[in-house]
């Protein structure tokens, strides 16, 4: 027996403008969460978030629904998400995200406060779990009440994503975010790799033909002296 369990992780980071401060230059908030937005806690016992070493409390554990946490900050950095499941799971699913805070990579300065959201989706896949996991796999998730959604759709068309808590921003309908295409980015970064590589390689090439060079060279006058050292002997 095989079930599968979709998730979605990633960041939303938000500019906070050019009179903030050079080293809270973003709000950013990294997750956890349901396809559709549903409480996974049903399944998911506990998220560790690892932060860049230069946070405070770089381990940040959160142990129920949403599992989300919200920092600031000026740098880009990998975010290690550590999911622990419920039932006979000691060590936990590992995955590892970008935190971005600009729309591009050449973008130092965004020109708008418009969210850029890094976001991948992925599935867990339970393979013969046993009797007790197998009933709470089988369960249904709790859905979100879409009323705090609504309230922010209504009552603010241009929402202050600052005072928004992480579940709100989570919420908000997405297509007022600015979409980081990983998969793009995955494909830039594999192109370079390319390019760096052929770089690399006719570089060894060269090295590679100015080494037999040199050793041709040690050979030609090894045997001459090998040849001297003959004539001399005789």
């Amino acid at each position: 027996m095989q079930i599968s369990k979709p998730i979605i992780y990633g960041t939303i980071a938000t500019w906070l403008g050019r009179k903030s401060d050079e080293k809270k230059t973003h709000s950013w908030i990294c997750y956890v969460r349901g396809a559709q937005n549903e409480d996974l806690s049903y399944f998911i016992e506990k998220v560790i978030f690892v932060l860049h070493s230069s946070f405070e409390n770089t381990n940040r554990v959160v142990s129920q629904h949403p599992f989300v946490i919200a920092e600031t900050g000026w740098g880009q950095f990998d975010i290690i998400i550590k999911i622990y499941l419920k039932g006979d799971y000691d060590q936990p699913l590992i995955a590892v995200h970008p935190l971005k805070l600009y729309q591009n990579q050449t973008q130092s300065i965004p020109l708008t406060k418009k969210p850029v959201v890094s976001e991948q989706y992925d599935e867990i896949v339970f393979i013969n779990p046993k009797p007790e996991l197998l009933e709470i796999l089988n369960s249904k998730p709790n859905q979100e009440n879409n009323q705090v959604e609504e309230e922010i759709q209504v009552d603010q068309k241009e929402p202050d994503f600052e005072q928004m808590t992480p579940a709100q921003i989570l919420k908000y309908n997405q297509s007022n975010f600015t979409v980081f295409d990983i998969n793009e980015s995955k494909a830039t970064i594999e192109k370079a790799i390319q390019i760096v590589s052929q770089d690399i390689l006719a570089d060894y090439k060269k090295k590679n033909h100015q080494l037999d060079t040199e050793i041709q060279e040690l050979q030609i006058e090894y045997e001459n002296l090998q040849n001297k050292l003959s004539q001399a002997q005789q």
